[in-house]
Protein backbone atom coordinates (compact mmCIF):
# COMPACT_ATOMS: atom_id res chain seq x y z
CA UNK A 1 0.00 0.00 0.00
CA UNK A 2 2.83 2.40 0.91
CA UNK A 3 4.58 1.53 -2.36
CA UNK A 4 1.37 2.24 -4.30
CA UNK A 5 0.95 5.64 -2.60
CA UNK A 6 4.54 6.50 -3.34
CA UNK A 7 4.04 5.74 -7.05
CA UNK A 8 0.89 7.87 -7.14
CA UNK A 9 2.72 10.73 -5.42
CA UNK A 10 5.61 10.58 -7.86
CA UNK A 11 3.19 10.60 -10.83
CA UNK A 12 1.28 13.57 -9.41
CA UNK A 13 4.46 15.54 -8.79
CA UNK A 14 5.71 14.75 -12.30
CA UNK A 15 2.40 15.85 -13.83
CA UNK A 16 2.48 19.07 -11.82
CA UNK A 17 6.01 19.77 -13.02
CA UNK A 18 4.93 19.27 -16.62
CA UNK A 19 2.12 21.76 -16.15
CA UNK A 20 4.33 24.34 -14.49
CA UNK A 21 7.44 23.89 -16.62
CA UNK A 22 6.57 22.44 -19.98
CA UNK A 23 2.94 23.20 -20.76
CA UNK A 24 1.51 26.71 -21.02
CA UNK A 25 -2.10 27.79 -20.97
CA UNK A 26 -3.40 28.94 -24.34
CA UNK A 27 -4.81 32.47 -24.39
CA UNK A 28 -6.46 34.18 -27.32
CA UNK A 29 -8.90 36.95 -28.17
CA UNK A 30 -11.46 36.46 -30.93
CA UNK A 31 -11.44 38.46 -34.14
CA UNK A 32 -12.88 41.96 -34.36
CA UNK A 33 -15.68 42.20 -36.98
CA UNK A 34 -14.88 43.95 -40.24
CA UNK A 35 -15.88 47.58 -40.54
CA UNK A 36 -18.94 48.64 -42.50
CA UNK A 37 -18.33 51.59 -44.83
CA UNK A 38 -21.23 52.86 -46.89
CA UNK A 39 -19.63 56.13 -47.96
CA UNK A 40 -16.28 57.93 -47.89
CA UNK A 41 -16.73 59.47 -44.46
CA UNK A 42 -17.89 56.87 -41.93
CA UNK A 43 -16.86 53.40 -40.73
CA UNK A 44 -18.98 51.38 -38.30
CA UNK A 45 -17.65 48.49 -36.20
CA UNK A 46 -19.62 46.41 -33.71
CA UNK A 47 -17.28 45.76 -30.79
CA UNK A 48 -17.73 42.64 -28.63
CA UNK A 49 -17.66 42.56 -24.82
CA UNK A 50 -15.39 40.58 -22.51
CA UNK A 51 -18.52 38.68 -21.46
CA UNK A 52 -18.90 37.30 -25.00
CA UNK A 53 -17.53 33.87 -25.79
CA UNK A 54 -13.93 34.06 -26.97
CA UNK A 55 -13.28 37.51 -25.49
CA UNK A 56 -12.92 36.76 -21.76
CA UNK A 57 -9.31 38.03 -21.68
CA UNK A 58 -10.15 41.29 -23.48
CA UNK A 59 -9.48 44.56 -21.64
CA UNK A 60 -9.78 47.21 -24.38
CA UNK A 61 -9.43 47.98 -28.08
CA UNK A 62 -6.62 49.86 -29.79
CA UNK A 63 -6.60 51.71 -33.12
CA UNK A 64 -3.43 52.07 -35.18
CA UNK A 65 -3.11 54.79 -37.81
CA UNK A 66 -0.67 56.25 -40.32
CA UNK A 67 -1.04 59.35 -42.51
CA UNK A 68 -0.14 59.32 -46.22
CA UNK A 69 0.40 62.27 -48.54
CA UNK A 70 -0.68 61.99 -52.14
CA UNK A 71 -1.12 63.80 -55.43
CA UNK A 72 -4.46 62.03 -55.99
CA UNK A 73 -7.71 63.82 -54.96
CA UNK A 74 -9.68 60.61 -54.38
CA UNK A 75 -13.33 61.10 -53.38
CA UNK A 76 -14.65 57.58 -53.93
CA UNK A 77 -14.91 54.89 -51.25
CA UNK A 78 -11.41 53.87 -50.16
CA UNK A 79 -12.02 50.84 -47.98
CA UNK A 80 -12.12 47.14 -48.57
CA UNK A 81 -10.96 43.85 -47.12
CA UNK A 82 -9.36 43.05 -50.48
CA UNK A 83 -5.94 44.19 -51.61
CA UNK A 84 -7.02 45.30 -55.07
CA UNK A 85 -9.18 48.11 -53.73
CA UNK A 86 -6.13 49.71 -52.13
CA UNK A 87 -3.67 49.00 -54.93
CA UNK A 88 -5.95 50.21 -57.73
CA UNK A 89 -6.37 53.64 -56.11
CA UNK A 90 -2.63 54.34 -56.41
CA UNK A 91 -2.87 56.93 -53.66
CA UNK A 92 0.60 56.21 -52.34
CA UNK A 93 3.30 53.61 -52.92
CA UNK A 94 3.96 53.72 -49.17
CA UNK A 95 0.31 52.88 -48.47
CA UNK A 96 0.46 49.97 -50.91
CA UNK A 97 3.65 48.65 -49.29
CA UNK A 98 2.28 48.97 -45.75
CA UNK A 99 -1.04 47.37 -46.68
CA UNK A 100 0.74 44.43 -48.32
CA UNK A 101 3.04 43.98 -45.32
CA UNK A 102 0.17 44.06 -42.80
CA UNK A 103 -2.30 42.00 -44.83
CA UNK A 104 -1.04 38.56 -43.65
CA UNK A 105 -1.76 39.61 -40.05
CA UNK A 106 -5.32 40.70 -40.94
CA UNK A 107 -6.18 37.68 -43.10
CA UNK A 108 -9.02 35.98 -41.21
CA UNK A 109 -8.73 32.86 -43.38
CA UNK A 110 -5.19 32.19 -42.17
CA UNK A 111 -4.61 29.68 -39.37
CA UNK A 112 -0.99 30.62 -38.76
CA UNK A 113 -1.20 34.29 -37.70
CA UNK A 114 0.96 35.07 -34.66
CA UNK A 115 -0.21 38.17 -32.78
CA UNK A 116 2.17 37.94 -29.80
CA UNK A 117 4.23 40.86 -31.12
CA UNK A 118 1.37 42.81 -32.67
CA UNK A 119 2.23 46.32 -31.51
CA UNK A 120 5.78 46.03 -32.80
CA UNK A 121 4.47 44.83 -36.17
CA UNK A 122 2.61 48.14 -36.54
CA UNK A 123 5.34 50.28 -35.04
CA UNK A 124 7.83 48.88 -37.54
CA UNK A 125 5.55 50.23 -40.30
CA UNK A 126 5.41 53.65 -38.52
CA UNK A 127 1.82 53.13 -37.41
CA UNK A 128 0.97 54.78 -34.09
CA UNK A 129 -1.84 54.48 -31.57
CA UNK A 130 -4.78 56.81 -32.03
CA UNK A 131 -5.59 59.12 -29.12
CA UNK A 132 -8.58 61.28 -28.21
CA UNK A 133 -8.82 64.92 -27.22
CA UNK A 134 -9.61 65.20 -23.51
CA UNK A 135 -10.27 61.50 -22.92
CA UNK A 136 -8.42 58.22 -22.49
CA UNK A 137 -9.06 56.08 -25.54
CA UNK A 138 -8.43 52.90 -23.51
CA UNK A 139 -11.26 53.89 -21.21
CA UNK A 140 -13.58 54.83 -24.07
CA UNK A 141 -12.82 51.59 -25.92
CA UNK A 142 -12.90 49.31 -22.89
CA UNK A 143 -14.41 45.83 -22.89
CA UNK A 144 -17.34 46.67 -20.62
CA UNK A 145 -20.27 45.84 -22.85
CA UNK A 146 -20.89 45.58 -26.57
CA UNK A 147 -20.47 48.87 -28.43
CA UNK A 148 -21.30 50.44 -31.74
CA UNK A 149 -18.13 52.27 -32.77
CA UNK A 150 -18.27 54.83 -35.55
CA UNK A 151 -15.34 56.76 -37.00
CA UNK A 152 -16.38 59.87 -38.89
CA UNK A 153 -14.16 61.92 -41.20
CA UNK A 154 -16.32 64.77 -42.41
CA UNK A 155 -15.64 66.25 -45.85
CA UNK A 156 -16.48 69.71 -44.46
CA UNK A 157 -13.35 71.83 -44.06
CA UNK A 158 -12.60 72.64 -40.42
CA UNK A 159 -14.94 69.96 -39.02
CA UNK A 160 -12.93 67.69 -36.72
CA UNK A 161 -12.95 63.91 -37.29
CA UNK A 162 -14.76 62.07 -34.50
CA UNK A 163 -15.07 58.75 -32.73
CA UNK A 164 -18.69 58.04 -31.75
CA UNK A 165 -19.84 55.39 -29.26
CA UNK A 166 -23.41 54.05 -29.41
CA UNK A 167 -24.51 57.09 -31.43
CA UNK A 168 -24.39 59.31 -28.32
CA UNK A 169 -20.85 59.90 -27.00
CA UNK A 170 -18.55 61.84 -29.34
CA UNK A 171 -14.79 62.34 -29.09
CA UNK A 172 -12.37 64.35 -31.24
CA UNK A 173 -9.65 62.21 -32.85
CA UNK A 174 -6.10 63.19 -31.99
CA UNK A 175 -2.70 62.19 -33.38
CA UNK A 176 -0.07 60.48 -31.26
CA UNK A 177 2.99 62.21 -29.83
CA UNK A 178 5.09 59.15 -29.02
CA UNK A 179 5.95 55.55 -29.75
CA UNK A 180 8.55 53.07 -28.47
CA UNK A 181 11.66 55.13 -27.74
CA UNK A 182 10.29 58.07 -29.73
CA UNK A 183 8.71 61.42 -28.90
CA UNK A 184 7.60 63.83 -31.63
CA UNK A 185 5.71 67.09 -32.15
CA UNK A 186 3.08 66.80 -34.91
CA UNK A 187 2.77 69.70 -37.34
CA UNK A 188 0.68 71.80 -37.67
CA UNK A 189 -0.92 70.28 -34.54
CA UNK A 190 -2.45 67.00 -33.31
CA UNK A 191 -5.71 67.33 -35.24
CA UNK A 192 -6.45 65.25 -38.34
CA UNK A 193 -6.65 68.00 -40.98
CA UNK A 194 -5.02 68.47 -44.35
CA UNK A 195 -2.54 71.34 -44.17
CA UNK A 196 0.69 72.48 -45.89
CA UNK A 197 2.62 71.77 -42.69
CA UNK A 198 1.32 68.20 -42.73
CA UNK A 199 2.36 67.33 -46.28
CA UNK A 200 5.54 69.41 -46.28
CA UNK A 201 8.38 66.88 -46.87
CA UNK A 202 10.68 68.90 -44.59
CA UNK A 203 8.42 68.11 -41.64
CA UNK A 204 8.43 64.33 -42.16
CA UNK A 205 11.07 63.55 -39.55
CA UNK A 206 11.19 61.41 -36.38
CA UNK A 207 11.02 64.63 -34.35
CA UNK A 208 8.02 66.18 -36.12
CA UNK A 209 5.58 64.23 -38.33
CA UNK A 210 6.79 60.74 -37.52
CA UNK A 211 3.28 59.42 -38.25
CA UNK A 212 3.35 60.63 -41.89
CA UNK A 213 4.67 58.65 -44.86
CA UNK A 214 6.74 60.56 -47.41
CA UNK A 215 5.91 60.83 -51.11
CA UNK A 216 8.14 61.89 -54.01
CA UNK A 217 5.26 63.11 -56.20
CA UNK A 218 5.28 66.57 -57.76
CA UNK A 219 1.88 67.79 -56.51
CA UNK A 220 1.54 66.25 -53.06
CA UNK A 221 -1.15 68.31 -51.37
CA UNK A 222 -3.74 65.71 -50.36
CA UNK A 223 -3.60 63.58 -47.22
CA UNK A 224 -5.22 60.32 -46.15
CA UNK A 225 -5.21 58.21 -43.01
CA UNK A 226 -5.26 54.42 -42.86
CA UNK A 227 -6.57 52.69 -39.73
CA UNK A 228 -6.62 49.23 -38.12
CA UNK A 229 -8.27 48.04 -34.90
CA UNK A 230 -7.33 45.18 -32.57
CA UNK A 231 -8.33 43.88 -29.15
CA UNK A 232 -5.82 43.79 -26.31
CA UNK A 233 -5.93 41.81 -23.08
CA UNK A 234 -3.95 40.15 -20.31
CA UNK A 235 -3.17 36.51 -19.65
CA UNK A 236 -3.71 34.93 -16.22
CA UNK A 237 -0.04 34.15 -15.74
CA UNK A 238 2.16 35.79 -13.15
CA UNK A 239 3.38 38.17 -14.32
CA UNK A 240 0.56 38.55 -16.87
CA UNK A 241 1.43 38.86 -20.56
CA UNK A 242 -0.13 41.10 -23.20
CA UNK A 243 -2.31 39.22 -25.66
CA UNK A 244 -3.96 40.49 -28.84
CA UNK A 245 -6.63 39.66 -31.36
CA UNK A 246 -5.90 39.70 -35.05
CA UNK A 247 -6.02 43.28 -36.31
CA UNK A 248 -8.89 44.30 -38.54
CA UNK A 249 -8.46 46.82 -41.36
CA UNK A 250 -10.90 49.70 -40.86
CA UNK A 251 -10.32 51.72 -44.02
CA UNK A 252 -8.69 54.78 -45.55
CA UNK A 253 -10.14 58.27 -45.11
CA UNK A 254 -9.29 61.52 -46.85
CA UNK A 255 -8.51 64.42 -44.50
CA UNK A 256 -10.50 67.61 -44.96
CA UNK A 257 -8.69 70.94 -45.06
CA UNK A 258 -8.22 72.82 -41.82
CA UNK A 259 -9.60 75.97 -43.46
CA UNK A 260 -11.47 76.87 -46.63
Amino acid sequence: MKKHCAVVSVCFISFFCLLSCGLEAFYEIGNIPNSEMRDVTRATIWLPSSSDSGYQYLTHFMIFYRIYISDVPETALIASTTTNDIYNRSLSTALNADFASLYPSTDKTSTSVNTSNLENIFYRRSYFLLTLEGASINGVLDSGGEKKLEILFSTVNGESPKLIINETSEYILQRAINGPGLNFTPKPDRRFFNHPDLYNPANITPQLNADVASNTGTDIRFTYVSMYIAGKGKSLELPPKDIYSQPTFIGVFRLANLEN
